[in-house]
């Protein structure tokens, strides 16, 4: 471990790259490159080989700050991974410089040949009675709100999830060896006996039908998806279409007994491993814990479900719209994921509030809402944006499918059976539907929805019931 100061190198362009470096991560675009310069002189830069420790937890050190200018970090804790930092600007050791602990929580080591930047606790310290602050302390509150933000998006966008009738759980076992899939089976019975369970014995069955059914929880054997010389790339499609369920993973292999194929695995998002062949007890409490788990979850989507859904249609509320787009928005600079956002409104529903009542009224927004819930796909968000106007917002969603999605929900409507529907104007209760996508039409949340919301109007002034979308924004 090489470590130099930032503010004893007489080259100075190498202080300059730095703060331009770290000033790309997702933390720091809002600080200015004089302040970063500042901070980074109190800083030393250091090189790192690869499989070097920075923090162990079984070695406490004075807490410092770590921030990642290339390379790769890895954090795992008692022999668990736990995550990986590859983005300049990834940060780590903040636990430690808040509560001024010199145990370190984990330990943080490096993936490959690295570079940092350490900066020691004392710079982020200020006395009660000081009326000023550091400005390393004041780049230091706003890391922790940038890091906080983005972790409140991603915890938003991963419990971005339909919620389903049905009560009992789905598992699927996906294990060509029928042996180990009674068995498996014969384990998931006697612990959770209420869990629906499918057999699932083909690679190829899955992988042509992946979301045929919608699994709480997978128990997974990769290991004989295809030869040595394409088999890591076959793993990492095969879980990565998996972890498309949002479900815990557990594989089950002999794959898992090499070091490298479970780091492999937890990248891929895998929960937990046990290497073939596997004791019953520790089957057994796998599966307990997981079971624990999925109705501890389930309890508090409850709550979070209520206090974010409009009442009459069982959508997403304003609120919940309005967290969900500033998600996507936050994590966009990361991700490059295109998204699309649909608004559509039911034509004529004045003539028929007028003419049917709002109580049947209200039948035809939970109606159209019901059309929604069935309709878009796992992890997009569909709401009520007010009166008969709703959303759908799609992650990683291009123009094209969104309109092949804004047409697919327009057909369905129109075929819906609603009362009285026939003496509307059209001869029908239909919608008319808006789409722009971020960030090909707009390139902020308000245009965005401006965008949609012109489409739409257009959709009402050339008759209705039609799809019509934004024209992108010019280079």
């Amino acid at each position: 471990m090489q470590r130099k100061s930032l503010s004893s190198l007489k080259d100075h362009s190498v202080l300059d790259r730095c703060a331009e470096t770290i000033k790309s991560g997702r933390y720091f675009r809002k600080i200015s490159l004089t302040l970063l310069k500042e901070m980074l002189r109190q800083g030393e830069i250091v090189t790192l080989d690869a499989e070097e420790y920075i923090l162990q937890e079984e070695h406490p050190k004075p807490p410092e700050l770590i921030v990642l200018l290339e390379g790769s970090l890895a954090i795992s804790s008692q022999e668990h991974f736990i995550m990986r930092l590859n983005h300049p600007g990834d940060v780590v050791g903040e636990i430690s410089v808040i509560f001024g602990n010199s145990s370190s929580y984990a330990d943080v080591i490096t993936e490959e040949k690295s570079k940092v930047v350490i900066f020691p606790n004392d710079l982020f310290k200020v006395a009660d009675n000081d009326t000023k602050v550091p400005v390393a302390y004041l780049i230091f509150s706003h890391i922790l709100a940038e890091k906080l933000k983005h972790t409140t998006a991603q915890s938003l966008m991963n419990k971005n999830v339909r919620t389903f009738e049905e009560t009992f759980p789905a598992i699927g076992i996906l294990d060509p060896d029928k042996d180990f899939r009674t068995k498996i089976k014969t384990a998931l019975e006697n612990e959770w006996n209420k869990a629906r369970i499918f057999e699932i014995e083909s690679y190829r069955d899955f992988l042509d039908n992946p979301l045929e059914n919608h699994f709480d929880f997978f128990i997974i054997d990769p290991e004989k998806i295809a030869d040595e010389t394409t088999q890591t790339d076959s793993i990492r499609n095969l879980l990565e279409i998996c972890s498309s369920h949002l479900a815990p993973m557990l594989v089950i292999s002999q794959y898992c007994k090499k070091a490298e194929n479970r780091q492999l695995l937890a990248e891929l998002g895998v929960t937990d491993f046990l290497a073939k062949p596997f004791s019953d007890f520790d089957l057994q409490h796998v599966i307990a814990r997981f079971r624990k788990d999925h109705f501890l979850q389930k309890e508090l989507e409850r709550v979070e479900i209520d206090a974010d859904t409009d009442r009459l249609t069982g959508l997403a509320n304003r609120r919940r719209l309005d967290e969900f787009l500033e998600a996507m928005l936050t994590l966009f600079p990361e991700e490059k994921q295109p998204f699309s956002f649909i608004i559509a409104d039911v034509d004529h529903f004045k003539h028929y509030n007028d003419t049917h009542g709002h109580q049947m009224g209200d039948v035809v927004l939970a109606s159209v809402a019901s059309v929604f819930k069935k309709r878009v796909r796992r992890g997009d968000l569909a709401a009520r944006f007010g009166g008969e106007e709703f959303v759908v917002i799609l992650p990683n969603c291009g123009k094209k499918n969104a309109i092949l999605i804004g047409e697919k929900l327009r057909r369905a409507i129109a075929d819906e059976k609603i009362p009285y529907q026939e003496q509307q104007p059209l001869g029908n209760l239909t919608c008319t539907f808006g789409v722009a996508t971020f960030p090909e039409d707009a390139d902020t949340k308000e245009l965005l929805m401006k965008k949609a919301d012109d489409c739409l109007y257009d959709g009402k002034e050339s008759g209705r019931n039609k799809v019509v979308s934004a024209e992108p924004l010019e280079s």
